[in-house]
C-alpha cells in the first residue's frame, strides 16, 4: 500500500511537471493563427503573374527578397545571421588571434546579401616570400594590370624608374615593414585588376555620367528622376569580379593593418612618404613627436550639423598635427601621427583611381570636412573600392554626401576598431549602398551617428546594401527629424517631420506613378551588439521597408530608447520587409508628434515585425500600431517576458487588428489580387503583470479589449468584416513561447 501510494505521488509530480514544462512550451503564435483557421504557410506572399496591376518584374530585387516575402518568420533567422557575423568577428578581441575579420564582415553582410556565388574560404591575396625582391614585385604587378587597362589612358608614371624610386623611398623603414607594404600595394593591384574585369562592358561616358550623380537620397523613392546611365551599367556589369575586388581589398588591408601596428613606436619618426603610381598616390607617414618643434592644434573644421559632446583630445604621445592630403591617393598608412585627412580619405570616385585604402594606426584623427559639397569620404566606393581603417584613438568622421561606408555599384568600407567616435553626415552616409554596398563598422567605445538622411544602415535602388554595424558602447543614432534643420519634409506627419530612409532602411525606386522604371531596393541594417543605446529619428527609420526592399534594425542588449514618428520601428508600405528586434534589456519603443504606422505596422503587401524580448518594456503611439495590418499585410508586435506597458491612443486600431479593405470578399472590377491575398496582425506579450492603455490628450484609461491574461479578435467573431481571409489576433499569457524566436538561445 505504501509503495503503491509512493509510486502515485511520484506519478502525479512528474505530471504536474511535464504540464509546466509543456505550458512554458506551448507555441502561442500556433495558438493565435489557429484561432482563426491559419498556419505559418498563410503568412507572407507568392505573387503570380495572373495578379493583374500588381507590380510584377521589378528588377534588381535581391537573391532573398522573393523567399522571404514569401516567407516572413524567417526575417528572424535572416536577422540573426548578420548579427552573429557582427557579434563574432566586430569583436575587437576577435583581431587579436587572427586577421580575417574585415573579410569576413565584408562578406557575410554584404557580399553574400547582394549577390552570392561566394563561400567565404579565401581572397586568396599574394604572399611574398622573404626571397624575392618586393618592390620589383610591386612594379611588375602594376604593369601587368595597367597593360589591360582601359581606364588610365596614358600614364605619366614612368614605370621603368618606379621601382628605383620605391627602394629609394621606403629605405628608411625597416625591410619588414617595406615587405607589408609592398605585400598590400601587390594585392591591391591585384584588385583593381578584377574591378577592371567587372567593367569590361560598360560604357565609361555612362559610368562618368554616374559618378557625378550626388542626388540619389532625394529624387528615387517615387521616381522624380530617373538615370538611364544606372540602368545601363546595371546590365553590363560582372559582379562577381567586383566583388572578387572587394573582398581583396578588404583581407589585404587588415592584413597589413594588423602587421603594421606591431611595428608601432618602432619606425623612425617624422617620415613623410610619398610615390606616384600608375592609381594614385602611395603615402606611408610616421609621427612627429612633440619635440620636433611642431605645434599641437585642432583640425581646421566647423560644426553646423549638431552639437554633440565630444571626446577630450589625448596628446600625450604623439602631439603634433598632421594635416595629410589623401587625394587621388591608393593607399596611405600612417603609424600613429593625431592626423587630419582632407580631401576624399579612402574614396574610390573616378575611373582613373578605382581603389582607395587608408590605414590608420593609433591616435585620435579626423576625417573630411564639414560642408555641403564636401568631396567622398571615409570609406568610398562610386565604381570602385574604397576602405579606410582606423585602429585607435578618439576619431571623429565628417562628409556631406557619400561618406563613412557608402556605395554606389562599388564598394565603401570604413572600419572603426575602437574608441569614442564621433560620425557625422548629411546624405548617403554611414551605411549606404545604391546598386552597391556601403559597410560602416565601430568596434568599442561610446559613439555618436549623426546624419541628414540615406544612411545609417540604409540599402537603396538597385539592391544596395547599406549596413551600420556597432559591437559595443553606449551609443547615440540620429537622424535628423527637424525640416528646419535640412528640409526631407514628409507629408505622413504634416510636413513637421523628415522622412530620413535610414537605422536600418530599405527603399526602391517607385516608378510606377512616374515613368515606369520601378527599381527593387535592397537591404538595409543597423546592427548594435551591446550597451544602452538611444535612437532618434523621424518618419521611415528603424527597421522599415518600401517598395521590394527588406529593411533591419537589431539591438542585442542594454537598456535602449527608440524615439521616431511614423513609418518606423518595424514598418513598411508597398511590397516589403521590416523588422526591429531587440534581444534584451529594460526599452522604450516612443513615437512622438503623428505618432503611428510603427510598432509592428504594415500598408500593402508588407510583412513587419517588432520583437523585443526580456525586460520592462514600454511603448507607446497615437494611432495605427502595435501588430496592425492593413492592406493585405502581415503585421506582429510580439514581446516576450518582463512586466511591460502598451499606451495605444483611443479609439486607434492595433494591438493584434487587421483592417478590412474592399476587394477582400470579393474581385474588384480590374484588380483581384487583393481577394486572392491574405492578412494577419498579430499582438503576443508572453510573461509579466502587463498594462494596457487607452489615451487622449488628457485622459487615460484601461483599454476596451487587450488586457492582462487574455485573448481578442480584431475584427470578432461577431462583426460583419470578420473573414476574407483577414483576421487579427491579440494574446497575452503568462508562459509560452513562439518557437521561431529561440532557436539561437543557450
Amino acid at each position: 500500500m505504501k509503495r503503491s501510494y509512493f509510486l502515485l505521488c511520484v506519478f502525479v509530480i512528474l505530471m504536474t511537471a511535464n504540464g509546466i514544462q509543456g505550458e512554458d512550451k506551448k507555441d502561442v503564435l500556433g495558438q493565435i493563427l489557429s484561432e482563426v483557421g491559419f498556419t505559418r504557410s498563410d503568412l507572407g506572399y507568392a505573387p503570380k503573374g495572373y495578379w493583374a496591376r500588381f507590380p510584377l518584374d521589378v528588377p534588381y530585387k535581391l537573391t532573398s527578397f522573393d523567399d522571404l516575402f514569401r516567407e516572413p518568420l524567417k526575417l528572424y533567422d535572416y536577422s540573426r545571421l548578420m548579427a552573429n557575423a557582427v557579434n563574432l568577428y566586430l569583436d575587437p578581441a576577435y583581431a587579436d588571434s587572427t586577421d580575417g575579420g574585415l573579410y569576413k564582415l565584408v562578406y557575410n553582410l554584404g557580399v553574400d546579401k547582394k549577390l552570392g556565388g561566394f563561400r567565404s574560404y579565401s581572397a586568396n591575396l599574394y604572399d611574398l616570400p622573404d626571397t624575392v625582391e618586393p618592390w620589383k614585385q610591386v612594379v611588375s604587378a602594376m604593369k601587368r594590370t595597367a597593360e589591360q587597362d582601359r581606364f588610365i589612358g596614358a600614364s605619366n608614371v614612368d614605370l621603368e624608374s618606379l621601382e628605383a624610386e620605391f627602394m629609394l623611398k621606403m629605405s628608411p623603414l625597416p625591410d619588414s615593414v617595406q615587405r607589408i607594404i609592398a605585400e598590400l600595394l601587390v594585392n591591391l593591384t591585384d584588385a583593381i585588376y578584377w574591378r577592371n574585369l567587372a567593367f569590361r562592358k560598360c560604357d565609361t561616358t555612362d559610368m562618368r555620367e554616374a559618378l557625378e550623380i550626388r542626388d540619389l537620397a532625394m529624387t528615387q523613392n517615387d521616381g522624380e528622376k530617373y538615370y538611364p546611365c544606372l540602368d545601363d551599367i546595371a546590365r553590363t556589369i560582372d559582379w562577381p569580379s567586383l566583388h572578387y575586388a572587394a573582398l581583396k581589398v578588404a583581407a589585404a588591408s587588415e592584413r597589413a593593418s594588423l602587421r603594421a601596428k606591431q611595428w608601432l613606436g618602432r619606425v623612425p619618426d617624422s617620415l613623410e612618404i610619398e610615390l606616384s603610381t600608375p592609381y594614385g598616390k602611395v603615402l606611408v607617414l610616421t609621427p612627429r613627436r612633440a619635440n620636433a618643434g611642431g605645434v599641437i592644434q585642432e583640425p581646421g573644421v566647423t560644426d553646423n550639423l549638431m552639437a554633440l559632446e565630444e571626446p577630450p583630445i589625448d596628446t600625450t604621445m604623439y602631439s603634433v598635427l598632421q594635416t595629410i592630403d589623401v587625394d587621388s591617393a591608393m593607399l596611405s598608412i600612417d603609424f600613429g601621427g593625431y592626423d587630419h585627412y582632407g580631401c576624399a580619405p579612402g574614396a574610390a570616385f573616378s575611373l582613373e583611381h578605382p581603389v582607395s585604402v587608408v590605414i590608420d594606426l593609433d591616435m585620435n584623427d579626423t576625417y573630411g570636412n564639414e560642408g555641403d559639397s564636401c568631396l567622398p569620404t571615409a570609406g568610398v566606393g562610386l565604381l570602385g573600392i574604397g576602405c579606410v581603417i582606423d585602429e585607435a584613438g578618439d576619431d571623429k568622421y565628417f562628409g556631406s554626401t557619400y561618406a563613412q561606408g557608402a556605395g554606389l555599384f562599388g564598394v565603401g568600407i570604413l572600419l572603426d576598431r575602437q574608441g569614442n567616435d564621433i560620425y557625422k553626415a548629411q546624405l548617403s552616409a554611414q551605411g549606404c549602398g545604391y546598386f552597391g554596398i556601403g559597410l560602416c563598422l565601430d568596434g568599442g567605445g561610446n559613439d555618436s551617428f549623426y546624419i541628414y538622411g540615406d544612411g545609417q544602415g540604409m540599402g537603396g535602388v538597385g539592391g544596395g546594401i547599406g549596413v551600420l554595424a556597432d559591437y559595443s558602447g553606449d551609443d547615440s543614432y540620429i537622424a535628423e527629424p527637424d525640416p528646419k534643420v535640412f528640409d526631407r519634409a514628409d507629408y505622413h506627419s504634416k510636413d513637421k517631420i523628415n522622412g530620413n530612409n535610414a537605422q536600418g532602411a530599405a527603399f526602391g525606386r517607385r516608378g510606377d506613378i512616374t515613368d515606369g522604371h520601378s527599381w527593387a531596393g535592397g537591404l538595409g541594417a543597423i546592427i548594435d551588439i551591446k550597451g544602452n543605446d538611444h535612437y532618434l529619428s523621424g518618419n521611415w527609420s528603424l527597421g522599415v521597408g518600401y517598395w521590394f526592399s527588406t529593411g533591419i534594425a537589431y539591438d542585442g542588449s542594454g537598456n535602449d530608447n527608440y524615439e521616431s514618428c511614423y513609418f518606423t520601428q518595424g514598418s513598411g508600405a508597398h511590397y516589403c520587409n521590416g523588422i526591429l528586434i531587440d534581444e534584451g534589456g529594460n526599452d522604450r519603443h516612443e513615437l512622438y508628434e503623428t505618432a503611428g504606422a510603427a510598432l509592428g505596422f504594415g500598408w500593402d503587401y508588407t510583412n513587419a515585425f517588432l520583437i523585443d524580448k526580456g525586460g520592462d518594456d514600454v511603448y507607446r503611439a497615437k494611432m495605427i500600431s502595435m501588430g496592425l495590418a492593413q492592406i493585405r499585410s502581415n503585421a506582429f508586435l510580439i514581446d516576450v517576458g518582463g512586466n511591460d506597458a502598451y499606451y495605444l491612443g483611443q479609439g486607434t486600431p492595433g494591438l493584434g487588428e487587421a483592417t478590412f479593405l474592399k476587394g477582400m470578399d470579393k474581385p474588384l472590377q480590374l484588380l483581384t489580387y487583393y481577394y486572392y491575398s491574405k492578412s494577419f496582425g498579430g499582438f503576443i506579450d508572453i510573461g509579466g503583470d502587463d498594462r494596457y492603455v487607452s489615451f487622449n490628450d488628457t485622459t487615460e484609461s484601461e483599454h476596451p479589449h487587450a488586457k492582462n491574461n487574455s485573448l481578442w479578435l480584431q475584427p470578432s467573431r461577431a462583426d460583419s468584416l470578420f473573414g476574407s481571409d483577414n483576421f487579427g489576433v491579440g494574446i497575452d499569457v503568462e508562459k509560452g513561447e513562439v518557437p521561431e524566436l529561440n532557436r539561437w538561445d543557450d
